[in-house]
């Protein structure tokens, strides 16, 4: 399981209605929408390996990812797959040709900043900030596309890890860049007093209470 990530993005109301899809839930794919077709909940490890394999797709840069990447795709054969993975196996080679991506996943990864779309999402009121999470990181590109989108609008951003006091933040966005900003340091290059800055602000916006164990 993913680390999650909570966001809060503070804009005018009709600003960030250009989030809101026509079911009033936060959507990135209404400003990078995923074009490829990829109806399956699921991704097939087995499928997805022979697509990289007849697409030649490159090693992972860490030598030991790399490493298992080389065992797994040695003996890769698409046809030994069953009826529902070798249709996955053709869709991701569809959409590598069209768009680039074998499937919405890798597609998020890369145009999103984050590996799925907005989740446990607050019921939008009309208001002027959304809150939500997502794995792993802040979708900053999508931030930069909302940006983009209203230009002279300043965008902000505060966003808290899980891992309370590590990947935390503000930033502020405008003409579809960041044009100032104060996210956490590393962990370990913290001092004590740095980290408990950033403790405090990581509870503050995630409502988390600090446990016995983090106050000693």
């Amino acid at each position: 399981m993913p680390n999650w990530v909570t966001n809060k993005v503070s804009a005018p109301k009709e600003v960030l209605q250009s989030l809101i899809n026509s079911e009033g839930r936060i959507d990135f794919n209404m400003l990078i929408p995923f074009t490829g077709t990829f109806p399956w909940n699921g991704i097939d490890g087995a499928a997805e390996q022979c697509a990289e394999v007849i697409t030649q797709q490159p090693l992972d840069s860490h030598p030991l990812i790399a490493s298992l990447q080389q065992s797994n795709r040695q003996g890769t054969s698409a046809l030994k797959l069953n009826d529902e993975q070798f249709e996955q196996f053709v869709q991701m080679l569809r959409n590598k040709r069209q768009i680039g991506y074998f499937h919405s996943l890798d597609f998020a990864r890369d145009e999103w900043g984050t590996k799925w779309n907005a989740c446990n999402q607050a019921d939008y009121e009309d208001s002027e900030m959304l809150e939500f999470e997502t794995a792993w990181s802040c979708p900053e590109p999508v931030c930069k596309a909302l940006s983009a989108k209203h230009h002279d609008v300043e965008i902000t951003v505060v966003f808290a890890d899980e891992d309370i006091g590590s990947n935390c933040g503000t930033m502020v966005f405008k003409g579809g860049q960041v044009v100032s900003s104060d996210v956490a340091p590393n962990w370990n290059g913290m001092d004590g007093a740095e980290r408990r800055r950033w403790e405090d602000f990581a509870y503050e916006v995630t409502r988390r209470q600090r446990s016995e164990d983090d106050e000693e």
